[in-house]
């Protein structure tokens, strides 16, 4: 049996060293994520009724990829579950696809790319991977890239989704997704300023029945970024502004924008000061008598990596959000840093029957260690401060609750298994 396994190990080398004598490269490598959490108060104050949870998730990813002079293409498989959610028996099958795709490079600026892609644009608000969330996100689409190195590059992607292997039409209704979706965007630097810019229409399906499945709500969305990192000079910062029009995910008319900017002001190569805002418009009572809605939607972007870690505010509140913050950042090495943040919430509208506009505040303290190229943690801290307003937009009001805190600690586990570069 072992020279069998022997000699199978080595007509595997052997075909894999050929793959790198024809110009040809394959890569295999994993990861194994475990993150613990106590939660008590997370995403909403928790009732005096009920206790806080410790929940353990375990994320598990192999992946494949190949290149050659033409042709790249990416596999990677991934198994998401909660510590003990499958039983001993293991009675529940959670592997599945997470990435599969192919690229063909017609000329060297241009390439074809098609099938299931992880995608991320700008700073990740409206298009993101959501590397925190144990599943990720992926998207079914055709993507045609045209990049000259140094000078720009231009992306246009499209989408046509089904839930099923229909012979009709049918109603799409796949939770946080979309019936179709078609963007273009475009990046560009300009000396030490990154600028982006990016067009994107996703069609909606707002019928309940396939009777009615020419009620589509087209959804549009234009914006850019512009961006300042120098290493030269202490002071760096990031704007963003979106507009949205047409029609939200009911049909009513839509009219809504955000609006972004933060800065950091590294004061020596220790420690950091850093300040933004982000103000996403909303709806006032008297839009929603009219049928309007101005309330920005977030999209496909990150839930975990803006407006707090506690994601009070992931789905914005129907008056809008404001989320002034400011923090310090402390970096002795290379290896380590630790950050703390604290923000201050507020709708951009009125709540009915009150003028307060304040929704409670949060602070977060995150800190990473790398151990090495292979093995990393991570680890925080965050507390909510709610106030009356909250409790109206949670529907708590006269509800005692404990006091919202969140902690966690993830081990990162990314090891290496084959690179024939």
């Amino acid at each position: 049996m072992s020279q069998k396994i022997t000699f199978s190990r080595i007509v595997l080398l052997f075909l894999l060293q050929s793959l790198t004598i024809s110009g040809q490269s394959v890569r295999i490598d994993g990861e194994v994520r475990s993150r613990i959490e106590y939660r008590d108060g997370f995403k909403s104050p928790l009732a005096d009724t009920l206790s806080g949870t410790a929940v353990e998730g375990l994320r598990t990813r192999i992946q494949l990829d190949y290149a050659d002079d033409k042709v790249k293409a990416k596999i990677t498989l991934q198994d998401s579950r909660m510590y003990g959610e499958t039983g001993v028996n293991n009675t529940k099958n959670s592997l599945g696809v997470f990435e599969a795709w192919g690229s063909y490079r017609v000329l060297p600026e241009f390439s074809v790319t098609l099938g299931r892609q992880a995608i991320e644009y700008d700073d990740k608000r409206l298009i993101t991977v959501s590397n925190w969330s144990n599943t990720g996100n992926a998207h079914d689409l055709l993507l045609l890239k045209y990049e000259l190195p140094g000078q720009f590059k231009l992306h246009l992607g499209s989408a046509w989704n089904n839930s099923s292997d229909n012979d009709y039409e049918k109603i799409y209704n796949v939770a946080r997704s979309y019936k179709a979706l078609t963007y273009i965007w475009f990046g560009k630097s300009f000396g030490q300023l990154d600028f982006s810019a990016i067009g994107l229409n996703d069609v909606l399906d707002y019928g309940t029945t396939d009777a009615e499945i020419n009620k589509k709500a087209y959804r549009n969305t234009l914006g850019g970024n512009v961006g300042l990192k120098n290493k030269d000079i202490p002071v760096s910062f990031y704007a963003t502004v979106y507009y949205q029009f047409g029609h939200d995910a009911v049909n009513h008319p839509l009219n809504a924008y955000l609006l972004a900017l933060n800065a950091q002001y590294k004061i020596n190569n220790v420690w950091s000061l850093l300040a933004g805002c982000d103000y996403f418009s909303g709806t006032s009572t008297e839009d929603v008598q009219k049928g309007k809605d101005k309330t920005f939607n977030k999209l496909y972007g990150s839930n975990h990596a803006f407006n707090g870690s506690m994601e009070y505010w992931t789905t914005l509140p129907a008056q809008g959000l404001w989320d002034g913050y400011g923090g310090v950042a402390f970096k002795p090495n290379v290896k380590f840093d630790v950050n703390a943040v604290f923000h201050s919430f507020a709708v951009a509208k009125e709540l009915p029957d009150t003028p307060k506009k304040s929704i409670g505040s949060e602070i977060d303290f995150t800190a990473n260690y790398t151990i090495s190229p292979q093995l990393a943690i991570q680890g925080g801290w965050s507390a909510y401060f709610k106030n009356e307003q909250t409790d109206i937009l949670k529907k708590q009001v006269g509800l005692d609750t404990h006091f919202p805190q969140w902690a966690f600690v993830m081990l990162t586990f990314k090891p290496k298994f084959f690179n024939t570069k």
